[in-house]
């Protein structure tokens, strides 16, 4: 199996020219950013029309990509509003008052940036992660903060640590606070006074941030300003829409987010798959034929890495027997009963004189969670959320398509979706 890497894919270059209070401008975009009227983001707009943080511009292999990040007056390519949309050459986007034109130069000669197919305890071989792979290592010669963003199990926290290994601050310590686990507010501010302390000279890793309550959000901003240590942060969720809902301080988003990377999921960088499985299945890697990478390739691999790691786990326990392929939870319909059903099997729960009176005069007994869930709770918080989002997520779209015959125009109506958006999502579910 040949384990070279593949060549980085030619790239049309974006370029864009606009005019607003500043002037005219034009910018050939390499890589993402974030557009809006406040100063600290990486393409100002002076529009007063503009959010503080209004939408990502991001270039790909097929084009420029606009995501609108819950601006106030949201955003439109070629007039029509949109939240999620690929520009073609020629068309125009609107922030706000200000129209930016969208053309597309020749492709530049590709430039592999990185030769080798690991970065720290991060494995590699597809040109999107070897980009990665060499722009973490520019930033690990800096202090400045760092937000890893990506889906549950792409390896943000593998990265960041690699990252800080990579640093002047290898020798220091490498603080990790979860704020998805914080425990009260007075505990809370406890264990955060006590990671403040600990990271110190060293790296301190926010852990979904966006956990934290809108006070303990405030409190952080002074330990980061005084710059005592290098303070990265990872998320499942894009901030900058909960910054426009006022649900994130923008002060304390800025001082997290100095570079923005982006981790992508197992899906959408299948060259990855042979040296994944191999290096996981240690002794047993002659059992990562051909075919099977080609099987396991066409899985959506919702939880990523983490999930390939736990497949591999499966058959190294077999003793190298290629085990039965990973399989997605099974949607609702299939885990919890149907009305009529649960009450003809259920047997009715004993009630103490307290717990009779309070129900007395409700029309039904309350629901118990079927048997296939039940381990879930037996999990951390997070692994726990993470599964029950998806498994929400994947049985909302199921029930949308059949209610809509599979109509996208219908379902994105429904749903209140953009149709690009509905279709990653679709896409994401392997629904």
């Amino acid at each position: 199996m040949n384990d070279a890497p593949e060549p980085a894919p030619l790239r049309s270059r974006p370029r864009l020219t606009w005019t607003d209070g500043a002037g005219s401008h034009v910018l050939d975009l390499t890589d993402v950013r974030t557009v809006g009227s406040a100063a600290w983001c990486e393409l100002v707009l002076m529009d007063r029309a503009v959010s503080r943080i209004h939408a990502e511009i991001a270039p790909r292999e097929d084009g420029l990509w606009v995501k609108d990040l819950g601006s106030r007056n949201g955003t439109f390519v070629g007039g029509v509003k949109v939240h999620d949309a690929r520009v073609p050459a020629g068309a125009t986007i609107r922030f706000g008052t200000t129209e930016i034109t969208v053309a597309y130069e020749p492709p530049a000669p590709p430039e592999i940036a990185w030769t080798e197919t690991s970065f720290g305890r991060v494995l590699g071989r597809s040109a999107v992660m070897r980009e990665l792979f060499a722009s973490v290592s520019e930033l690990a010669k800096s202090d400045a903060s760092v937000l890893f963003l990506g889906e549950a199990g792409v390896g943000k926290q593998a990265l960041a640590r690699a990252m800080h290994d990579a640093s002047p601050r290898a020798g220091a310590p490498f603080v990790v606070l979860d704020c998805s686990a914080l425990p009260s507010p007075v505990e809370a501010a406890e264990m955060i006074e006590e990671a403040l302390r600990s990271a110190e000279g060293g790296t301190l890793l926010l852990d979904e941030p966006s956990e934290l309550s809108v006070t303990l959000q405030r409190e952080l901003v002074p330990p980061l300003d005084a710059k005592v240590f290098r303070v990265v942060a990872t998320s499942q969720r894009d901030l900058r829409p909960l910054v426009n809902q006022g649900a994130f301080r923008e002060g304390l988003y800025f001082r997290l987010a100095g570079n923005l990377v982006t981790v992508p999921p197992l899906r959408e960088r299948v060259a990855d798959l042979p040296l994944l499985l191999r290096h996981f299945l240690g002794p047993h890697a002659d059992a990562a034929s051909s075919a099977l990478v080609d099987d396991l390739a066409r899985l959506p691999w919702q939880n990523n890495v983490r999930e390939l790691e736990l497949y591999a786990e499966r058959v190294r326990a077999s003793g190298g027997e290629v085990r039965d392929f990973p399989e997605p939870p099974e949607p609702f319909d299939d885990v919890i009963p149907a009305a009529e059903d649960f009450a003809s099997t259920a047997e009715a729960p004993a009630f103490d004189a307290d717990q009779a009176a309070a129900l007395a005069g409700q029309s039904q007994l309350p629901p118990r969670l079927p048997a296939p869930l039940e381990p879930w709770f037996e999990t951390g918080f997070k692994e726990f959320r993470e599964r029950w989002i998806e498994l929400g997520e994947r049985e909302y779209l199921r029930r949308l398509m059949k209610r809509t015959n599979r109509s996208s125009s219908a379902a994105s109506r429904e749903a209140g979706l953009e149709r690009t958006y509905l279709y990653r999502l679709l896409k994401k579910h392997g629904v």
